[in-house]
């Protein structure tokens, strides 16, 4: 449940917002803060919840989606949370039934690692300095254990022998001694192997002591210094207010109407997502929403070889849901409109969590479209968008996500990152040697290790309904014949995909594919099926080997896109638990089957990658890097839908 916030800016008062229901009014609201009670006393009168009981998500269980489509204003609708416990070591799923008060199902989830919970940190650290190895490894290093910070780092499982089917992390710990706004320098070299189901230290690992990095990594302005002479006011004002309005849950803005809802592992989750045209509301996309992030560090060290992030699956329940408290007047503009959520506790209470998201109307200064007549004479239109702003904490990561919707009926997702990377401490580098293969020195002795960023998003996408077809057009060379003074030009070869087999692409800058998602039903003005297209910038190929154990458990790197069947269950392209997969969950798992996708309900899995080879300039605090790809119209219009557009005031 999300409900708006009005933000106070220097020049501009926003007129607060209509709040969304605290009463669920829509089969796809979030759940309330009374709904997270309903859940926790279900549980309690079902006899499946005890004191140890630990929770690590909370969420809606969203109605098939023939029922929500079929649902009208005023008509009832089923409501029911999905819960994750962990007992007694073992892992659990339920649906609770909200009207009924009752548990629909149960069921033991064997041999999966469920998300960490808050109370694992303070485990982590008690096990790791109270335990004798550990301490002597300090002593070797000279670390006051007083200011140390200890943390259960991501693990990847590798098949090694005693670490199956236990709930295993590996703990670092931060010497804070000195810092002020960063972590301080890692104790390198330095972990512990934990088993967070018997709550015990299984192994100290100690690979010596290497000298600790001298630069903290702090921001604040007595490291940094005088700041620089600020620039002139720049105001963004909307003395009438916001051209969006806020009913419930549902925005509306231009062309554009949709249902937004915050959930505490996929972020703010899009749906509904339909454009006016000539006076008729045609349904884009049925629901949007972020699907994992995996980051996979480049070091085979016994420290490194094992890091491995999936942010989505491992870490809501550490940091009460992957949407982060956003910054009035820094995160988002001062005309944003702030939305408040609610997350689950780790023993499933409802928590208020403030300025979850911002939604707010962007004017950059380029045209929408424009052409020159000549003789100084121009037609142009400015252009406007309206942002869906969220942001992910992901640990020493920030993730910035925005679904922009456009006028032109574009939906641009993009992703942006920063925060601070991950450091190693290192011998200096000295006449052009150092221990800079796998990372780069960013102080005297800190290397930041290589590292990848992949982020999943589910699309599913209903072009004018829910019977789709994936067409492929594959851009191909071609020779001409040698009568033509041209030697060659290009062409688009198109073809339906009709199983999920042919659905899993790639587009590289030698091979370019481009992706229309049609409805064969209806025919547009071109004489094709009316659609939309997935158009990506190039973004990074993974560059393990098919049988590395990272590749194995994050299959859904191997293509930029993939097409399944709708299924209300599938939400996660890693799998449910990614954390101690040993490999094929998720999307190659689910299109193994290789399932028919021709004429039928599909959804794309959208994949963004970026490689991150470290700069000096990415110290302490990296800025933010941009990557994103486009939802829009191809063939779905008539013409250009915003010739209509007026000249801005």
């Amino acid at each position: 449940m999300i409900r708006p916030r009005p933000l106070v800016g220097l020049a501009l008062l926003l007129a607060v917002r209509p709040l969304l229901a605290q009463v669920p009014v829509h089969p796809l609201d979030g759940l309330s803060g009374a709904e997270h009670w309903v859940v926790w006393d279900a549980l309690q009168a079902a006899g499946k919840f005890d004191s140890a009981t630990r929770i690590p998500f909370v969420g809606l269980h969203e109605p098939p989606k023939a029922e929500v489509l079929a649902w009208r204003p005023g008509m009832p609708f089923r409501r029911e949370a999905r819960v994750h416990l962990v007992q007694a070591g073992k892992g659990y799923e339920a649906v609770v039934d909200l009207r009924a008060r009752t548990i629909l199902a149960w069921r033991e989830v064997p041999d999966a690692q469920h998300m960490l919970t808050l109370d694992e940190i303070g485990m982590t650290q008690s096990l790791m300095l109270g335990h004798a190895d550990f301490q002597a490894g300090l002593r070797r290093r000279g670390v006051d254990p007083t200011w140390l910070n200890c943390f259960p780092v991501a693990d990847a499982y590798m098949g090694q022998p005693g670490e199956q089917g236990r709930r295993i992390v590996r703990g670092e710990c931060w010497n804070t001694r000195g810092a002020v706004t960063g972590y301080g320098p890692t104790v390198s070299g330095l972990l512990a192997v934990i088993d967070l189901t018997a709550g015990k230290l299984i192994r100290v690992i100690d690979d010596g002591p290497v000298p600790p990095g001298t630069d903290r990594g702090d921001w604040d302005a007595e490291t940094v210094g005088k700041a620089r002479s600020p620039l002139k006011p720049l105001v963004t004002s909307q003395p009438l207010g916001p051209s969006f309005t806020i009913d419930g849950s549902e925005v509306s803005w231009d062309s554009w109407r949709f249902h937004l809802r915050a959930d505490m592992r996929r972020g703010m989750v899009v749906s509904l997502a339909r454009f006016a045209d000539g006076g008729r509301e045609r349904s884009v996309m049925y629901q949007g929403s972020l699907s994992e992030l995996f980051v996979p560090y480049m070091d085979p060290s016994d420290r490194w070889a094992h890091t491995a992030y999936f942010d989505l699956g491992s870490y809501p329940g550490l940091f009460e849901g992957v949407t982060g408290s956003l910054e009035p007047g820094q995160d988002c503009p001062t005309n944003a409109v702030m939305l408040d959520g609610i997350v689950a506790g780790w023993k499933g209470e409802p928590r208020p969590k403030p300025r979850v998201a911002c939604l707010f109307e962007r004017q950059g200064g380029e045209p929408t479209w424009r052409h020159g007549r000549g003789f100084g004479m121009a037609d142009s239109r400015l252009r406007r968008d309206l942002v869906v702003r969220m942001i992910t904490h992901a640990g020493n990561y920030d993730y910035i996500f925005d679904w922009m919707f456009l006028q032109d009926g574009t939906i641009r997702v993009s992703v942006g990152a920063t925060g601070i990377m991950q450091v190693k401490g290192a011998e200096a580098k000295v006449g052009g040697r150092g221990d800079d293969r796998y990372g780069r020195y960013i102080s005297p002795n800190q290397v930041a290790v290589n590292h990848s960023h992949f982020a999943s998003f589910r699309v599913d996408l209903d072009v004018d309904g829910t019977a789709n077809s994936l067409v492929v057009e594959r851009l191909k060379t071609e020779k001409l014949p040698a009568s033509n003074p041209r030697k060659s030009i290009w062409r688009a070869e198109a073809s339906v995909a009709r199983t999920e087999r042919e659905g899993q692409l790639m587009s590289t800058m030698q091979e370019p594919q481009v992706w229309r998602f049609v409805n064969p039903a209806i025919t547009g003005v071109g004489g094709d099926p009316v659609g939309y297209q997935i158009a990506m910038e190039h973004g990074a190929m993974a560059l393990m080997i098919p049988d590395d154990w990272m590749m194995k458990r994050a299959g859904f790197v191997n293509h930029m896109l993939w097409v399944t069947p709708y299924q209300r269950e599938e939400l996660f392209a890693a799998g449910d638990y990614p954390s101690r997969s040993t490999g094929g969950d998720g999307l190659p798992g689910w299109t193994a089957a290789n399932r028919p996708i021709e004429n039928a309900d599909l959804v794309a899995w959208v994949t963004v990658g970026f490689h991150h080879v470290p700069r000096v300039e990415d110290w302490p605090v990296m800025p933010v890097a941009w990557h994103s790809f486009d939802i829009r119209a191809n063939g779905f219009f008539g013409r250009n839908p915003t010739l209509d557009l007026p000249k801005a005031p």
